[in-house]
């Protein structure tokens, strides 16, 4: 049934490449933080890419070879990423990579990829300098996922030019880099919509209390609160404020895309907004057919991290497909992946999904509001650039 509902997002995946493949096995891996505070987004991860694997294969696979992935549970740990990710490269012998889960590993991982020239997709990475302006080559570094730089400027003007708020405070641990990495951008971006930005107030992420710095942030009387942080922190940091009396908005980035989050927090984040990757009440093809299969063998919703997982699989398999693999010349058949990932023009469970230039995204983003109940509605979308 699973191979069914799927049968037109993976036709991409499946024919001819022009090369024979039947017989042969394309190994990849992915690296994913499957404990520790990444843990909320990388179990999704994992369930995608495994349900993307039994589709393919069930569809024969690409032009006849049978696609595998090794996955690797990081615990959330940047020199973890690190470690892992070589040996999969060099133990593993996999031709390509997806993740890590967090931008704060993400800094240790991605230069080693690049370095041992392999192909490596991140599927949730969201922070600066992932791919483009690196400290490194990254040529072989590519992004499925929305930068915070697009979805955090998207969110605040579309608020804005809605709600017109004048006063905001952002909050924020300055020990994690996606986290550090959201509140920058909300810095540079509140002046730009008229609104004063009254405190910045930073704490650490292994904090267990958290209330001194939401009585700080309330106490302030601000219209918005800007939350940008992973893992529990923000519906922690919801719940509170309501308890204090805030009734004001939240306003996000990434950290705030998982049913987990917005479960987690409940009432409190009814209407809290962000800018997303993916929204599940999109009703075009190949979102409907990801979502429909994802329920049938998980008996559960998918969210944007698991959306952008299975679209990672979609992308390799599509890739190695038009990339003429010769499963003898390691070297070259890694360089040859990349090279047709720069060529990736496919429909996925995020939309029309295209890279730029830099390897970055090139799809439309969804402001979405979550609705109090674990699933979020759509505010508007809006097209790349």
């Amino acid at each position: 049934m699973v191979g069914v509902a799927v049968a037109a997002l993976v036709a991409t995946a499946c024919g001819s490449s022009g090369s024979s493949y039947k017989g042969k096995t394309l190994q990849f891996g992915a690296v994913f933080s499957l404990t520790g505070p990444g843990g909320v987004y990388g179990a999704q991860q994992k369930l995608a890419v495994e349900l993307a694997t039994e589709v393919i294969n069930r569809k024969g696979g690409v032009d006849g070879a049978k696609i595998a992935f090794r996955i690797e549970d990081d615990a959330s740990d940047k020199q973890q990423s690190a470690q892992v990710t070589q040996r999969l490269i060099q133990e593993q012998r996999v031709v390509g990579l997806l993740g890590p889960t967090l931008s704060n590993s993400a800094v240790a991982a991605h230069p080693i990829a690049d370095r041992l020239k392999t192909p490596m997709l991140a599927v949730s990475t969201t922070g600066f300098n992932i791919v483009g302006t690196c400290p490194y080559s990254c040529t072989y570094i590519f992004r499925d996922s929305l930068g915070e730089a697009s979805a955090i400027p998207a969110n605040i003007k579309t608020y804005a030019d809605k709600a017109h708020p004048k006063t905001a405070v952002l909050l924020f641990p300055n020990d994690d880099k996606f986290s550090a990495d959201g509140a920058q951008v909300v810095r540079d971006n509140v002046a730009k919509n008229n609104i004063e930005l009254l405190d910045s107030i930073q704490f650490t992420k292994a904090e267990a209390d958290l209330s001194p710095y939401v009585t700080k942030a309330v106490q302030r009387n601000p219209d918005v609160i800007f939350i940008t942080s992973l893992g529990a922190i923000p519906s922690k940091i919801m719940i509170e404020a309501r308890r204090q009396g805030f009734t004001g908005q939240f306003l996000g980035g990434n950290g705030f895309n998982t049913a987990a989050v917005s479960k987690a927090a409940g009432d409190a984040g009814k209407g809290a907004q962000s800018g997303s990757a993916w929204y599940s009440g999109n009703d075009f093809k190949a979102n409907a057919e990801f979502i429909r299969a994802y329920k049938a063998k998980f008996n559960a919703d998918p969210d944007q991290f698991a959306a952008q997982a299975y679209t990672g699989v979609l992308i390799l398999v599509d890739s190695a497909k038009r990339a003429k693999l010769t499963f003898k010349d390691q070297a070259g058949d890694r360089r040859r992946l990349r090279d047709a990932m720069e060529k990736t023009s496919i429909d996925s469970p995020l939309g029309p999904f295209q890279f730029t230039k830099q390897h970055d995204v090139d799809q439309p983003i969804w402001i979405i509001a979550m609705d109090g109940r674990g699933g979020f509605s759509l505010v508007s979308s809006l097209n790349p650039g």
